[in-house]
């Protein structure tokens, strides 16, 4: 899809330059026949058709909208249109013009690329940062309520599925999602439910990969469904209905307005719905993996928690399958990798090779000592936000590796003199002496596993 994406916005950028140029030129004939190109005028009117091809599209869509104002020069004598000698300084200064503005083009189109993905990829990084922050709060506040009737904690399921998704190398099959079905029927307290998946178009399939109860039939013209996939939210019914006596009495739900919410008691019977809740299963990045249908749950469950707890399960499932099925080649050789740290590693590569933005990769080793947990509780505390850490056991003590994006040099050092005072202040140790050691590498546009393997495994 992204493929066809490019190959439609190259196609419509040379229609345009095409387009533009035969616009002014045209434009020249209809208002000044006997000089349609400004050659003699005052002014050079016809040259802002380039530049703006230039200033919009970079050199060379320029240069070829150029290059029709000088073919149309060479054809106006025989069409009648004699312009004497050949104007050299006009196509020169014009040509010079359109070099200019395409250079400053180019340049700013590149700096606003590195704005926006930087932007992008703070964003994806917050975004998954909320999520786990609420995960663990969600998962600590239930082992306290329910450690006896519920010893598995939230996060122990979610360790299994993320397990199960690297076992499946990140798809999601029926297993995996009946194992997902399955924790959210145990922290949402669903009774009927379907999870479908969806296609890189955003179409949605008609089986489902999993369901509980009585299940839930896909239709796709339902209300709720077309309001969850424009809004990408959790979209739910506000306005419950339940028949007492043969006759139907409605009450609010009383709801936050953190999830999109549709009120289908007012709407005439061909646009009601056939679903309690419709939840999106988005990643960070905004790619649509399914959709979790319910028909039915429990009354009193059906408040803001409990799709909060639904919608960030769903994310934090996509985000992972999305990382292993990137970082597929990386998680085979390193089973104990992180997927979003392998998956962020890749990112890391593309912006490196693509818009040349460095980033960088510390690893610390410290063999066994007395205080290796401290250590490492500190090494994470020292992680900043865009940052993604590893904690990894190897023969004879841990590595600590650290992917810092959007970072050089600089920022190693830095890094380095950081950590290196909090050791020796704290633990009466410094980097290069008494079992710490330290290597770092800027990510290059190469393999990002030989990097890694490099980073790792040289001189063990």
């Amino acid at each position: 899809m992204a493929f066809k994406k490019d190959i439609t916005m190259k196609l419509n950028r040379w229609l345009e330059t095409f387009a533009i140029t035969a616009i002014v030129i045209t434009g020249g004939f209809l208002l000044n026949s006997s000089d349609p190109l400004f050659v003699h005028a005052q002014f050079p009117w016809v040259w802002f058709g380039p530049l703006l091809v230039a200033l919009r599209y970079g050199i060379a869509p320029g240069l070829v909208s150029t290059g029709g104002i000088c073919l149309t020069l060479l054809v106006m004598p025989r069409l009648g249109l004699p312009i004497g000698e050949f104007p050299t300084n006009y196509v020169l200064g014009g040509l010079l013009i359109v070099l200019l503005t395409g250079q400053f083009s180019e340049v700013w189109n590149k700096r606003l690329r590195h704005a926006d993905h930087l932007s992008r990829h703070t964003s994806d990084r917050f975004e998954q940062l909320s999520r786990a922050y609420f995960m663990v709060r969600l998962s600590h506040d239930r082992l306290e309520q329910n450690l006896i009737s519920r010893p598995v904690t939230l996060r122990d399921a979610m360790i299994n599925l993320r397990n199960l998704l690297l076992k499946h190398g990140g798809r999601m099959d029926s297993e995996t999602g009946a194992a997902l079905l399955s924790i959210l029927m145990h922290y949402c307290s669903l009774q009927s439910a379907a999870l479908y998946l969806a296609n890189d178009d955003n179409e949605i399939a008609d089986h489902p990969l999993a369901q509980c109860g009585k299940g839930a039939t896909l239709k796709k013209d339902d209300l709720l469904l077309r309001s969850a996939i424009e809004s990408g939210q959790a979209a739910y019914q506000s306005i419950n209905s339940r028949i007492i006596e043969g006759q139907t009495s409605s009450s609010p739900a009383a709801l936050s307005s953190a999830v999109w919410s549709v009120d289908t008691s007012r709407l005439d019977q061909k646009e009601q719905t056939s679903y309690l809740v419709v939840a999106p299963m988005r990643t960070s990045s905004g790619k649509l993996l399914g959709l979790l249908l319910v028909t039915e749950m429990p009354f009193l469950n059906l408040h803001r928690e409990t799709l909060q707890i639904m919608g960030v399960l769903l994310a934090y499932a996509s985000d992972q399958a999305e990382s292993v099925e990137r970082a597929s080649d990386l998680l085979n050789h390193f089973p104990d990798c992180p997927p979003n740290f392998a998956a962020e590693l890749i990112k890391t590569v593309r912006l490196k090779r693509d818009l040349d933005v460095s980033s960088a990769l510390v690893m610390l080793k410290v063999v066994t000592a007395s205080r290796l947990d401290e250590i490492s509780r500190t090494m994470e505390r020292q992680q900043r936000g865009l940052d993604h850490s590893w904690q990894r056991t190897v023969q004879g003590g841990a590595q600590f590796v650290t992917l810092m994006p959007f970072s050089g040099p600089a920022s190693i050092e830095g890094y380095q003199s950081r950590l290196d005072e909090i050791l020796r202040r704290q633990f009466g140790r410094s980097i290069g002496q008494e079992g710490i050691t330290m290597r770092s590498a800027i990510v290059a546009a190469d393999d990002p596993l030989v990097q890694l393997v490099d980073l790792l495994e040289e001189r063990q």
